[in-house]
């Protein structure tokens, strides 16, 4: 299982969990009494405008603290036993997980967030509000999803290779699969697809549903799953897999993979914003030869998080102020230039250091696709079992394209294994 972004904030929201029905203790509410704490995770915000925030707001005795492996576990356990717990904290895109349990946090409506929420992409901000309107979670990131290829490769073959004509090729899966089997017979040997996973994962994020409503009641029409699934299984059969979801990993990453970016074995990758670091650190030697355009299939979003107050802050006004500045426009453009997480907020979309050409793409405005993309994305419930009834899926896709599983029965043995998790859950009778 490699470790992402996602992951690392919402690993302990599997099925399973149970922390905050632990009973309280009489420790400190707070991590550090007398001051206004922040968790956060290893680049999940800029230090540049951490640095920034402690200057501005030093009356208010702000501090940070970055927390080392799950923060979602950490978080929790401090909220299972209502001691030690931060003022302000980052959460995954899992923050359905806490909707049950808004009690613990503050309504951020209640402090002035709705007059702000014009500035933030519709459906980012309507994923950190509960059902009944509590606004728990205020924005951070999103990850729109884009068609990453090798620019130099498709023109030396002959195939359309600017961006626009790429994407005017490749409107749906189907035809992707059509380019990609073309292409193939022109340069055998190469990859446009990473693995079925991928397919899958990407084909879901292009939903507008998932697999539960926002009242978390399951949806017994799993026909969309189906399709990605399907999808997935055809792309495998037609050979336009690499099959990279099995292959050795060091540091939770790829090394086939990272071979396959410096050769040229895969031409292209559906994949969010934030994979752009991973390729230029990893394919340093191709700079210049990638581009990016809008993906087979439509508009998706993979990842993304969130800043909420909890309710053990003694100042929430003032933790508020802290939590707005921090995700003003300005402060996003710093999180997307130091540690490239893409903005929530349309009005960085248009700074001139997020649009000025990149080298490394050719000299391509990468963030104006990923703007365009992310303003399309259509609003998903995002359940707190969403990600490990995901995982059980690609779990049997893996199984399907490397140990040669029958798709049929990979299919059944995944729902039956969603549906026995839920009744152990109580959320299915």
């Amino acid at each position: 299982m490699t470790l992402t972004r996602r992951r690392l904030l919402t690993g302990a929201a599997a099925l399973g969990t149970t922390a905050l029905g632990a009973s309280a203790c009489s420790s400190p509410a707070t991590a550090n009494p007398g001051r206004l704490t922040l968790w956060y995770t290893y680049n999940g915000l800029s230090e540049h405008v951490l640095k920034e925030a402690g200057k501005r707001f030093a009356a208010d005795r702000f501090v940070t603290s970055q927390v080392s492996g799950d923060l979602t576990q950490r978080l929790l356990a401090a909220l299972a036993g209502r001691a030690y717990l931060p003022d302000i904290t980052m959460i995954g895109d899992n923050i359905s997980r806490y909707f049950a349990d808004s009690d613990r946090f503050v309504d951020l409506n209640r402090l002035g967030a709705r007059k702000l929420a014009d500035r933030y992409l519709p459906w980012k901000w309507q994923a950190g509000a509960s059902p009944d309107g509590f606004q728990l979670g205020f924005p951070i990131d999103v990850g729109p999803a884009a068609l990453y290829y090798r620019h130099d490769i498709f023109e030396g073959a002959g195939f359309p290779s600017e961006p626009d004509d790429v994407a005017a090729a490749v409107p749906t899966w189907e035809k992707y699969f059509a380019f990609g089997e073309r292409l193939r017979k022109k340069l055998p040997g190469r990859y446009l697809i990473t693995d079925t996973k991928t397919v899958f994962t990407y084909s879901m994020a292009q939903e507008p549903k998932k697999y539960f409503d926002p009242h978390n009641h399951y949806l017994d029409d799993q026909s969309h799953v189906r399709l990605a699934w399907d999808r997935s299984v055809e792309a495998f059969h037609r050979r336009l897999t690499a099959g990279y979801a099995g292959s050795q990993s060091v540091n939770g990453q790829s090394v086939d993979r990272h071979a396959a970016w410096n050769t040229g074995r895969e031409l292209s990758l559906v994949n969010a914003s934030w994979i752009t670091g991973e390729i230029k650190q990893s394919a340093p030697r191709t700079a210049g030869k990638w581009r990016v355009c809008a993906p087979p299939g439509g508009p998706g979003n993979q990842g993304g998080s969130f800043l909420a107050i909890t309710s053990a802050c003694p100042h929430p006004e003032a933790a508020f102020e802290i939590v707005s500045w921090l995700q003003d426009p300005a402060n996003q453009t710093w999180d997307y230039l130091d540690i490239g997480l893409f903005p929530s907020s349309p009005a960085a979309f248009t700074d001139k250091r997020l649009t000025a050409p990149d080298p490394f793409f050719g000299g391509q405005s990468t963030v104006e696709v990923f703007a365009s993309i992310a303003k399309r994305v259509r609003y998903a419930y995002f359940s707190p079992w969403d990600i490990t009834i995901s995982d059980t899926y690609t779990d049997e896709l893996t199984n399907v394209e490397l140990g040669g599983k029958d798709p049929e029965r990979a299919w059944h043995d995944a729902r039956t294994r969603i549906e026995r998790l839920l009744r152990r859950q109580g959320v299915l009778s």
